[in-house]
């Protein structure tokens, strides 16, 4: 019996889409957090980047610049990589086993390893603020230094990048947005605006900064601060705001380990 050019088509098709390496469990392609799971052959990927944990078990950035190793090539099958609740990038065979990992921070919580858009994976923790949010803090300190304009990811604001009025951050149904009316609202494509910081109409071209302290600020045109997120981290360095696609916008950091490094 002949089986039907159709037939042959359509498990063609379902047999190339399961040989595809699969994106991080739970959030975008770009991001691994804390509870996600990155399977054999799975990879983050952005511009050209890839860090994928091969199936060889050996974990690989390629990129235009210094790639990166893991140097566990035959140490198991099945190999998965995910991010311990201190920082730590771990690799664990199918049978469980410990072959890698990377240094960790020191506090227990959320973290997440970003490939951006230099081509390096850090690993940024652990979050300090989120939203929605139980309750929020207005008011806070003057925002100083230059701004750098460098155009964000789409899901993701760096220290002391800028989003501007009618701009926004975006992870599959999630956005967060700062309005022309100086509103920073998260909103669900079907629900509407979820959370908002009630700033409306208190200024004038503003636009949304995270500073070196992880601090989110909304500031207008005059420089003066509408709103602020909690107050900033002792810590001074490199943080991260990730728009991730259950419903959160976190700030992670500083960052404790990178490719880079």
């Amino acid at each position: 019996m002949e089986v039907p050019r159709a037939l042959i088509a359509i498990s063609l098709v379902s047999l190339l889409l399961l040989l595809l390496p699969c994106p991080s469990a739970a959030n975008e392609g770009n991001i691994l957090a804390t509870g996600d799971v990155l399977p054999v052959d799975g990879q983050l990927s952005y511009a050209g980047s890839v860090f994928v944990i091969q199936d060889d078990c050996n974990l690989v950035l390629y990129n235009n610049a210094n790639g990166f190793q893991s140097n566990t090539h035959g140490f198991g099958t099945n190999c998965t990589l995910t991010v311990s609740d201190h920082g730590e990038l771990v690799i664990k065979t199918g049978t469980g086993g410990k072959v890698w990992s990377s240094p960790g921070g020191s506090k227990k919580g959320n973290y997440a390893a970003v490939l951006a858009p230099d081509g390096q994976v850090s690993v940024f923790g652990p979050s300090i603020w989120s939203i929605p949010a139980r309750s929020s803090k207005s008011g806070g300190s003057a925002v100083d230094g230059e701004l750098n304009t460098i155009p964000p990811v789409s899901n993701l604001l760096f220290s002391s990048q800028v989003v501007y009025d009618n701009s926004a951050l975006r992870s599959r149904d999630y956005k967060l947005e700062i309005t022309e009316y100086c509103n920073l609202e998260f909103s669900k494509a079907s629900e509407g605006v979820i959370w908002e910081s009630k700033t409306k109409g208190k200024g004038r071209h503003c636009f949304l900064r995270l500073d070196h302290r992880g601090q989110l600020a909304v500031v207008d045109d005059g420089y003066r601060v509408l709103w602020s997120s909690r107050p900033p981290a002792a810590e001074e360095g490199n943080y991260v705001l990730v728009v991730e696609i259950h419903g959160q916008a976190v700030v992670y950091g500083p960052a404790v380990w990178s490719t880079g490094s």
